[in-house]
C-alpha cells in the first residue's frame, strides 16, 4: 500500500474516524477513477462516511482491504488473529492451488479483506472467464466481521465493473465458517467447492490474548469430531473445515503458523486431514511475511496424490524448490528441515528414555521462582545457581561469565534461596530438590542441541531448559549423545517449526527422550572422554578443539557413512563468548 495512503489513514484515525470509514473513502476513490457512480447501484461500502482519499495515489481494489485490516485496533487484531496477507504472496498461492483442480467455485473462509478472493478473480480472467461469471458464481465467502464482508464486496465489485456496476451475487456470507461450514450460504452450493483457499485467523493458544476458552475449544472439538489438545492453534480447525467444503476433486491451500506442522496438540489434526487428501505440497513463509512475527507456511491438499514427491515452494517471493520424497503419513517437520539443508539421517538405536527421564518446568516454576531468586552474593543461606537457556552454550556452562536476563531483570550470579523457598513454597522447593541431581541440561531456541552437564547435580534449571537426569556414570555419555551431529540433525526432522525461528530448535522434554542413541559403544565412550574435556576446557582453542572432537566420534558412534551432518553441524557451532 501506498505510504501516501497509510500516512492518511492514520491520521484520519487519529482525528475519530473508525477503518470502515477509512476504506469506504478509498472504495470511492477508485470507484471515481474507474467512472463508476457512488450511490445507489454500487456496493454498499461506499455510503459508509463522508471521508475523501487523497488523489495522489495509484489505488487498486485489493487496497480496499488492505486498508480496513491495517486500521483495525491493535488489539482487535491480535485476539482475532487478523493479519492482512500482501496480494503478491495470496496471489502466487492461489495460482498454486487452482492450477491443480478444475474451473470451478472457490471460496475463502475467513475472508478478511478479500485478497485471496481476488488473486482467484486475477487467475479467472487471465483464463478467459468475463468478470460477471467469476464474481457472480465462482468467488464465495464467509468471515465473523460484518466489516470484512463489506470491504470484500466492495473490493470485487470494484475489480469487475468497467463503467457500469457488477456486484457479486450474495456469496459473501457474515458468519463463522468453524461452526457452521457450508450451511452460512443463502445458496446452496451443489458438489462442493473446487479449491478453498485462505489466511484464517492466528489463535495461538500460549497468548494470553488470542486464548480460547474450553468452552469454544471443546465445541471445536465435538464439531469437527478431532482429538486435537488444547494448545492446537485456531488456524489448524479451518483446514478440517475446508475439507469438508470441498468437491471430490477439490483442492485445500490455507496459510499456518509454522508451528502447525510440528505441534503435538494439532498433530490430530494432520493425521485426519491426511487420512481424507494427499500432502502435495508446501510453501514455507519465514517470519517476515506478516507484522506479527510468526513464521508461516502454507499447506496444498488434493484428493488425489500423483506421486511421491512433495513439491515445494518457500520465501516472500513463493520460489520453487527442489521437490522433497515424501510418503503420506511421515513427518511433516522433515519438509522445513529438507529446505533448510539438514542433511538427512538414519538412526535406529534404543531411545534415550531407556536410560534417563527428561523434564521441563512450566509457567509455575518459572514465576513461582522469580521471588526466591537473588544474586549469589546477597544471599546468606543455602543456594543453588539458576541456569537460564542463555547460560548454556554447546558443553560450556556460562553462569557467572556474563549479564543474563530472567524473569525481566538482569543477573550475573543469580541463585535460588533454597532456605527461603522451603519456607515459602514447599511444593516448589519439592521440585527443585527433585531436581539438584545428577544430570544434563538441554537448551531451546538454538541452532544446534546445546547441553550443559551437571554430573554433582548442583544446578536449577530455569523454564523453559529440559533437564535431562540419569546416573552420575551415564552423565557425560547422554552429554556426548546429545552434543552429536547425529542427534541435532534428528532434532530438527521431528521439531522444526515449533521455535521462534525456522532455523532454530525447540524440543519438549518427551521429544528429547525419544531420541536415538548410539550403538558403536567404542566411539560412545570415546566422544564421552571429548565432550568432558570440552567442558573442562579453560580457553577457547580448548573447546572447540575437543567439541569438534566430540562431533566427530559421536558421527562414528552413530555409524554415518558420510560427513554431511558433522560438516552442517560444525557451520553452526556458535563462537565462543
Amino acid at each position: 500500500m501506498e505510504l501516501i495512503t497509510t500516512q492518511w489513514a492514520q491520521e484520519s484515525l487519529m482525528r475519530g474516524a473508525c477503518p470502515l470509514d477509512i476504506s469506504a473513502a478509498v472504495a470511492r476513490r477508485i470507484a471515481s477513477q474507474l467512472g463508476l457512480d457512488d450511490e445507489p447501484h454500487g456496493p454498499r461500502l461506499l455510503s459508509q462516511g463522508n471521508l475523501v482519499a487523497p488523489k495522489e495515489c495509484d489505488y487498486s481494489p485489493e487496497m480496499v482491504g488492505a486498508v480496513y485490516e491495517q486500521c483495525l485496533d491493535s488489539a482487535i487484531r491480535r485476539h482475532g488473529g487478523v493479519h492482512y496477507t500482501p496480494i503478491s504472496i495470496a496471489q502466487k498461492l492461489t495460482n498454486i492451488a487452482l492450477v491443480e483442480t478444475e474451473v470451478g467455485p472457490v471460496c475463502d473462509p475467513a475472508v478478511g479483506g478479500g485478497s485471496f478472493l481476488i488473486a482467484a478473480a486475477n487467475y479467472f480472467r487471465h483464463l478467459g472467464i468475463p468478470p460477471a461469471k467469476i464474481v457472480g458464481e465462482l468467488l464465495w465467502g464467509v468471515d465473523v466481521d460484518h466489516g470484512a464482508v463489506l470491504v470484500t464486496e466492495a473490493a470485487l465489485a470494484l475489480w469487475a465493473s468497467d463503467r457500469n456496476w457488477i456486484l457479486p451475487a450474495g456469496h459473501l456470507a457474515v458468519a463463522d465458517s468453524l461452526k457452521d461450514g457450508t450451511s452460512v450460504f443463502s445458496e446452496e452450493l451443489v458438489g462442493g467447492f473446487s479449491a478453498v483457499i485462505g489466511n484464517p485467523p492466528f489463535q495461538n493458544q500460549l497468548q494470553e490474548k488470542t486464548v480460547r476458552s474450553l468452552e469454544e475449544t471443546n465445541n471445536l472439538r465435538e464439531r469437527w469430531d478431532t482429538t486435537a489438545g488444547p494448545y492446537a492453534d485456531t488456524a489448524g480447525y479451518f483446514l478440517l473445515a475446508g475439507v469438508s467444503m470441498l468437491a471430490d476433486d477439490g483442492v485445500l491451500l490455507m496459510i499456518q503458523p509454522q508451528s502447525f506442522l510440528s505441534s503435538s496438540d494439532s498433530a490430530p489434526i494432520r493425521v485426519q486431514i491426511e487420512e481424507e487428501m494427499g500432502l502435495a505440497g508446501m510453501w514455507i513463509g519465514g517470519v517476515n511475511i506478516f507484522e506479527a512475527g510468526v513464521n508461516v507456511c502454507a499447506p496444498l491438499f488434493t484428493f488425489a496424490q500423483k506421486n511421491k514427491e512433495l513439491k515445494l515452494w518457500e520465501g516472500y517471493d513463493v520460489e520453487d524448490r527442489e521437490p522433497f520424497g515424501r510418503s503420506k503419513g511421515d513427518s511433516w517437520t522433515e519438509i522445513i528441515s529438507a529446505l533448510s539443508g539438514v542433511p538427512p539421517v538414519e538412526l535406529n538405536g534404543p531411545e534415550l528414555g531407556e536410560k534417563c527421564s527428561a523434564t521441563a518446568g512450566f509457567r509455575d516454576q518459572f514465576y513461582g521462582l522469580r521471588e526466591y531468586v537473588c544474586e549469589m552474593n546477597e544471599c546468606d543461606g543455602d543456594w543453588a545457581p539458576l541456569i537460564t537457556v542463555g547460560m548454556i552454550d554447546p558443553l560450556r556452562n556460562r553462569w557467572g561469565k556474563g549479564v543474563f536476563r530472567y524473569a525481566n531483570q538482569s543477573w550475573y550470579e543469580p541463585v535460588v534461596d533454597l532456605n527461603a523457598l522451603s519456607a515459602g513454597n514447599p511444593g516448589l522447593f519439592k521440585w527443585v530438590k527433585d531436581r539438584l541431581r545428577p544430570k544434563v541440561l538441554v537448551a531451546t531456541q538454538t541452532k544446534v542441541l546445546e547441553v550443559l552437564p551437571d554430573p554433582e547435580g548442583l544446578l536449577v534449571p530455569s523454564t523453559p531448559v529440559i533437564s535431562v537426569e540419569c546416573e552420575q556414570d551415564d552423565v557425560w555419555l547422554i552429554a556426548a549423545a546429545l552434543s552429536s551431529p547425529a542427534l541435532s540433525a534428528k532434532a530438527f526432522a521431528r521439531a522444526a517449526g515449533a521455535a521462534l525461528s525456522s532455523n532454530t530448535l525447540k524440543l519438549s522434554a518427551t521429544q528429547v527422550t525419544k531420541m536415538p542413541l548410539p550403538e558403536r559403544v567404542d566411539a560412545w565412550e570415546e566422544g564421552a572422554k571429548h565432550a568432558q574435556l570440552s567442558f573442562a576446557a579453560e580457553s577457547e582453542a580448548l573447546w572447540a578443539e575437543n567439541l569438534e572432537k566430540t562431533g566427530q566420534t559421536m558421527t562414528i558412534a552413530y555409524d554415518l557413512n558420510n560427513q554431511d551432518s558433522l560438516r552442517w553441524w560444525v557451520d553452526r557451532l556458535p563462537a565462543w563468548r
